[in-house]
């Protein structure tokens, strides 16, 4: 039948504004519009359950990230902001720092309150050393210490006096001198002494060595336990000064037991390091105030209402874990607790962490810790050099986070498809599948979600506001996306980017405060612009007949099908010349040029089997001894691939056959089954507008038109000129179910209906082609008889 523009025109429902300022959003919100996907991933974030992680699937450009990122953000305000996450020395080891958790906003206070009384302790402990009492106690410790000592050394000096000794102090130590007839004795005189004499100085002299060293071992120990006691009370005197000053913070942070842990040892530390405290050298002091002091807050949460939503956009290893930084010391790599980094996970605590999943799976062993993290429900700061074992830098060994978050990875159908298959671990670890769709109905329900879409657009982008005919067109272009005109797109993101530039678009037309219908179509025609290069050039090889096509009078065995280039980023259709060629042949044979010499595709070999199968069945009877048809798409020397062409290829095999012309004026597209019904195809509003196009380009004669199957009358979107050609009668638009039907309009035949013979009716198309082929095979039965008689 012939279509005319009321049997594919987009009815779109009534829309009571005059532009956008107008909309009242109420119950409607733009991401409600993919209500089954939003309905399940709402289920998976309000439940209780931490392991239902989801996979968004969907098509790129649908809006699929912006709508999720809006569900999970309204639902992450009813709940609570999880703690702020701080790293600290560890004083009993300090390769392995402790993780502290604070409320949301506390950890900037306590790490200021802390850094002002770790100052006011170097202050207050260096005016503590100086004080009358402190000095008196040590004072007395030296006091008691010396009297010891010297008591120890005047013991020692009787005895060495009663074995005939005096002790002297040296260079070299403590000597011992013997003293005979009231004087010292050198070593010459001592060897003028009698030898009795001599024998008895050697033997109290070892008793003497013997005194000395059992002496010194006890000035050791005293001078230890001295030290000690010194420590100790510069210890107490250090530690009874710090309580008055942590006192308020420790009353503060005492129902947080880690945190009150970690301020008596820390206080410990400080007592222990008194010296280094108190000494002159500003670097030591700064380097334990900024070094072993510090904290280190690798989450703060105080700007958060609500849980944490995180957009982790380079998923890496370190990215999503954390990772442990370094400097150079001479020549050495060093690290301590204030060089740890936080990860996505360690921000998306207590909340939710949405990332892309084709991002993930490019980044090397990101995959690996997602996993390992989720399944673990523990995430490790470690730098991917020391997890992976090919580092032997020394590092550290933070104290891991026990992790509550909930995972959104968002995916096209094949990433899905490909974790799902080839790992055994993902439907555990995610499984929830929230499927956005491509479509929706164009319903009144479906119109207030989709302004409201427009309404967020305009406010969260500072965009003027559309007109009503504005809303109209961006509907149709919506349904033209889709392909479909009672379905429109729900590639929101591609919508999105068509509104700001149309934005821009009208304020350089400058006509209206308000974006309009012209606005919209400037922009739809700027964007083409854009991506049509390869189109402009393709159009002008058939203009200048580069490319031989022929869109005016009849020709045999030739028929112009239609087809669909995609480069890329723009996709547009154009007429593609189709030729058969009949021959005598000893056997049926169907010559296919493309598919015979592999340049094709496996659907297109599909399709051309079908032809050959539905016309051998088809004609069965008629065919004695053989023939033979060749088919080609002539100057297409790329893949081909589809069936599109499958009505075009049968039609010119039989015209071919039956001697009868096709019309050029009229193109095809449309796939069939081995009975000859007429299947959909896609590609139509291309298809259609490519062969306009073309009789465009080389001369419009207002008889020109197209067949396409009647399957695919909700497919028909066209651009406003070729509307107005068909409504003026310039272009034609046919819809056919049968292959019958589009002879009938190609040839101006009747096809022809078998009788209860076989035979089909004289004047018949079909008729002409049995008796053709009835032809053929008598000749060639007559040119092989001749032979054999020779």
């Amino acid at each position: 039948m012939k279509l005319t523009l009321s049997d594919f025109e987009i009815k779109i429902p009534d829309i009571n504004i005059d532009n956008t300022s107008e909309i009242k959003i109420g119950s409607y919100q733009d991401y409600t519009i993919q209500t089954d996907a939003c309905e399940i991933l709402q289920f998976a974030l309000e439940s209780s359950n931490d392991s239902n992680n989801v996979f968004i699937v969907g098509p790129n450009r649908s809006g699929r990230r912006g709508m999720t990122r809006k569900i999970i953000e309204r639902i992450s305000l009813t709940q609570k902001a999880p703690q702020d996450l701080l790293y600290v020395f560890n004083f009993k080891e300090e390769k392995k720092p402790k993780l502290l958790k604070l409320p949301a906003g506390e950890a900037k206070n306590f790490k200021s309150e802390l850094q002002s009384i770790i100052n006011s302790s170097v202050q207050v402990l260096n005016k503590t050393m100086q004080t009358e009492e402190f000095q008196q106690r040590l004072s007395s410790l030296e006091k008691e210490y010396n009297e010891q000592r010297e008591k120890l050394w005047s013991d020692l000096r009787k005895q060495a006096q009663s074995l005939g000794f005096i002790l002297e102090a040296s260079e070299k130590g403590i000597v011992s001198v013997p003293v005979y007839d009231g004087k010292k004795i050198s070593s010459s005189e001592f060897e003028n002494l009698p030898e009795e004499i001599k024998e008895y100085f050697r033997k109290n002299s070892e008793k003497l060595r013997e005194l000395i060293e059992k002496t010194m071992v006890k000035i050791t120990e005293m001078d230890k336990e001295y030290w000690e006691e010194v420590k100790n009370l510069r210890r107490y005197w250090a530690a009874f000064s710090l309580a008055k000053l942590f006192e308020p913070l420790e009353k503060k942070y005492l129902k947080y037991s880690d945190v009150f842990e970690y301020l008596q040892n820390l206080k410990e530390d400080i007592a222990s390091h008194l010296s280094q405290l108190t000494s002159e050298n500003q670097n030591l002091i700064t380097y334990l105030k900024e070094k072993r002091y510090n904290v280190n807050i690798v989450v703060d949460n105080s700007y958060l209402q609500g849980a944490p939503v995180i957009e982790e956009d380079n998923p890496t290893f370190s990215n999503l874990v954390g990772r442990i930084e370094y400097y150079s010391q001479m020549g050495l790599l060093q690290t301590d607790f204030t060089m740890i980094k936080s990860g996505a996970f360690h921000r998306a605590n207590g909340g939710y962490l949405i990332m892309e999943a084709e991002k993930v799976l490019r980044k090397p062993y990101a995959w690996e810790v997602i996993k390992r993290v989720l399944s673990e429900k523990e995430v490790k700061i470690e730098n991917i050099q020391t997890a992976e074992g090919y580092s032997n830098v020394e590092s550290l060994e933070p104290e891991p986070l026990s992790l509550t978050v909930k995972v959104v990875l968002i995916g096209e159908e094949w990433v899905y498809d490909l974790l799902r298959v080839y790992d055994s671990e993902f439907e555990k670890l995610f499984p929830i599948k929230s499927q956005f769709d491509y479509e929706a109905e164009l319903s009144n329900e479906n119109l207030n979600k989709f302004l409201a879409f427009l309404s967020n657009t305009v406010e969260e982008n500072d965009i003027s506001h559309f007109t009503k005919d504005a809303i109209e067109e961006i509907i149709k272009y919506s349904c033209r996306m889709n392909g479909n005109n009672k379905r429109f797109s729900l590639k929101l993101g591609e919508i999105k980017n068509l509104l700001i530039d149309s934005c821009n678009i009208s304020r350089k037309n400058g006509t209206s405060p308000y974006i309009t219908s012209k606005d919209i179509k400037d922009t739809i025609k700027f964007r083409e612009k854009m991506f049509s290069f390869h189109k402009k050039k393709l159009f002008n090889a058939i203009k200048e007949q580069k490319i031989d096509i022929r869109t005016e009078g009849s020709e045999i065995g030739q028929i112009n099908g239609l087809t669909v280039l995609d480069t890329g980023d723009f996709t547009f259709g154009h007429p593609v010349k189709i030729t058969a060629k009949s021959y005598r042949s000893s056997s049926e044979k169907i010559i296919n040029i493309h598919r015979d010499i592999d340049l094709s595709g496996k659907i297109y070999k599909k399709s051309s089997l079908i032809i050959e199968n539905y016309f051998k069945h088809k004609f069965s009877s008629f065919i004695e001894t053989g023939f033979g048809v060749s088919l080609n798409f002539e100057q297409v020397y790329s893949i081909i691939e589809g069936d599109s062409a499958t009505i075009a290829e049968t039609l010119a095999l039989m015209s071919s056959i039956a001697n009868i012309p096709l019309k050029q004026n009229i193109a095809i597209t449309g796939s069939m089954n081995q009975s000859g019904e007429v299947l959909p195809v896609g590609g139509i509003i291309e298809k259609i507008e490519g062969f306009y196009d073309a009789c465009k380009n080389l001369n419009f004669t207002g008889d020109q038109g197209v067949i396409i199957p009647s399957k695919n009358i909700d497919n028909i979107v066209l651009k406003d000129e070729i509307n107005e050609d068909i409504q003026n009668g310039k272009f034609h638009i046919w819809a056919i179910d049968n292959i019958d039907e589009a002879i009938e309009l190609m040839t101006d035949y009747k096809a022809g209906t078998p009788n209860e013979n076989g035979e089909y009716e004289e004047g018949t198309f079909y008729y002409y082609v049995s008796e053709n082929l009835k032809k053929l095979s008598k000749e060639e039965k007559k040119e092989k008889d001749e032979k054999e008689n020779k």
